[in-house]
């Protein structure tokens, strides 16, 4: 016996795959985001919690917390609180692109990024030699393992929502 069966059309459910699509992506964003973050911080050293306060924004769109030590009380240390409140972070989408920002403007985070102030105390504006004086390069390293991780994301599978509608005999 054979039996046999004709599809006439083939229907795909898109505004369900495109709602599903979009909130996996935004997971799969922010999980590689975390990457980002944990990369950055564990490249910054800890005095005051300042530096790695200006993380507590972003770690909250995503969903994490981290704890952040360092000291409230010394003079001239402000801590994480200072730190979060000189930081922005958001995750958003526009377009089809799914973005990840990240922006401080705590000065000695900025500076220690790119240069050593045990070189120019004065223009480092420190008052003690640093035991981990930069520059930390937290940028690219982070970015390196936004990139690794992202690099084998695999899309949503569109097969799970299509119906196939036999042709009536």
């Amino acid at each position: 016996m054979k039996m046999t069966c004709e599809f006439n059309l083939v229907k795909l459910n898109a505004s369900a795959y495109k709602k599903d699509a979009n909130k996996d992506l935004i997971e799969k964003l922010k999980n590689a985001v975390a990457f980002w973050i944990q990369t950055a911080i564990s490249l910054i050293p800890v005095w005051s919690g300042a530096s790695h306060g200006t993380f507590i924004k972003l770690a909250g769109k995503i969903g994490q917390t981290f704890s952040v030590s360092g000291g409230n009380g010394f003079p001239g240390m402000l801590g994480p609180a200072y730190g979060s409140q000189q930081s922005q972070g958001r995750i958003t989408t526009w377009g089809g692109a799914y973005i990840a920002e990240y922006s401080t403007t705590l000065w000695h985070l900025i500076y220690n990024e790119y240069n050593n102030a045990n070189l120019n105390p004065r223009e480092g504006r420190v008052f003690s030699r640093l035991l981990h004086p930069g520059p930390y390069n937290f940028q690219a390293a982070a970015n390196e393992a936004f990139r690794a991780h992202i690099q084998d994301i695999q899309m949503l599978s569109p097969w799970n929502y299509i119906t196939l509608i036999p042709k009536k005999v």
